[in-house]
């Protein structure tokens, strides 16, 4: 006489499916943040403008920025929701899913590592190192303005996105069919005998 488990084993792939299912369509919606924030390391001539960007695809909670020179480590700004905001010669400007830092007459007291806390979804440290030199002319130092990549057009976060979750989805579908192919075939073999 044959004894039958208490958990069918037919349900046990079905179950899995589900749950592979409402896992996916989670992980859709809540989509990582993949920030894309201007180079590791700026050298601009003193007086010039600097723009620090970081984009992220998701819109940002709050930004938090720290100066730490000279052993010292300054809050520039502090979970500072959407909007604009002026403190002691930086402005941080937050929409959406981009936060710029923007100093116009970058100076020495300007130089040091900026530690940025990026909160959309998750959280993200990013670091930044300015350096304040001298300018070689006098136009030099009129208008600096650095991004993730000068010779590149900036793209949206969103156009940065678009390709991994349609890469997401297709995975999700080819786990989904494969999973209830395996289902329908162990039913099949199960019912058979």
């Amino acid at each position: 006489m044959k004894t039958r488990p208490s958990v069918s084993i037919v349900h046990t792939p079905r179950m899995f499916s589900i749950l592979l299912l409402a896992v996916s369509l989670n992980a859709q919606n809540e989509s990582w943040d993949s920030p894309i924030c201007t180079e590791d390391m700026l050298s601009v001539p003193r007086g010039s403008r600097t723009v620090m960007t970081c984009n992220i695809s998701n819109s940002f909670t709050d930004v938090s920025i720290w100066l730490i020179a000279n052993g010292k480590e300054t809050a520039i700004f502090k979970k500072e929701p959407q909007g604009n905001f002026h403190w002691g010669g930086w402005e941080l400007h937050i929409q959406g899913g981009q936060a710029q830092l923007v100093i116009k007459d970058t100076q020495d007291i300007h130089t040091g590592l900026y530690s940025w806390q990026l909160h959309g979804r998750q959280k993200v440290f990013k670091n930044i190192t300015l350096d304040v030199s001298e300018p070689s002319n006098k136009n030099e130092a009129t208008d600096t303005r650095l991004s993730t990549s000068p010779t590149d057009p900036v793209k949206s976060p969103q156009q940065e996105a678009r390709p991994k979750t349609l890469v997401g989805v297709v995975v999700t579908v080819i786990l989904i069919l494969g999973l209830a192919g395996i289902s329908a075939l162990i039913c099949y073999r199960h019912h058979r005998s």
